[in-house]
């Protein structure tokens, strides 16, 4: 998902790059509870007929199912800012906070988009000096599609102010 958040000049202002989250992490909790509790109607039922070892494997089955939503909710959590000034370009990049901040001068840096890739979703990343940051690394294609093309006319925009 692509938020863009930019002035009135059209070259300054930031970006909020996310992956596109299957479900949040209230759903998850409410979908865990009814799965919960239909599992402990089953694993009572079972035990009720005899079948003794339905209900530890229930409990298991629930665990596995918890585990498994928080891990990939935790995945998807991932986020990406980048802040565009007059003079620089700064990457932000975190699961809650920004754990990762990397600003770049922003008349020597240059966005490059690399098709040459395994997949079929185009790599972007930012360089200057030597130093490079991927960019939407977690975006699929057509929001990486999105992003570059609100890339590229932010950078015309700058360069032909």
């Amino acid at each position: 998902m692509i938020t863009p958040v930019l002035n009135k000049d059209g070259f300054t202002g930031h970006i909020l790059i996310e992956p596109n989250r299957p479900i949040n992490w209230n759903d998850n909790l409410k979908f865990i509870k009814y799965f919960a509790f239909a599992s402990l109607i089953i694993g009572s039922t079972a035990m009720y007929y005899g079948f003794l070892l339905v209900m530890p494997f229930s409990g298991i089955e629930v665990i596995s199912v918890s585990v498994s939503l928080y891990l990939v909710y935790k995945h998807y959590s991932v986020c990406q800012v980048i802040y565009f000034t007059a003079n620089h370009v700064v990457i932000e990049s975190g699961k809650n906070n920004a754990d990762t901040k990397i600003k770049y001068q922003r008349h020597w840096s240059k966005f490059h988009i690399d098709n040459k890739t395994r997949s079929s979703i185009p790599r972007l990343y930012i360089t200057s000096k030597g130093h490079s940051t991927d960019i939407g690394t977690f975006l699929g294609y057509s929001d990486m599609q999105i992003l570059i093309s609100l890339l590229k006319r932010i950078t015309r925009d700058f360069k032909s102010h």
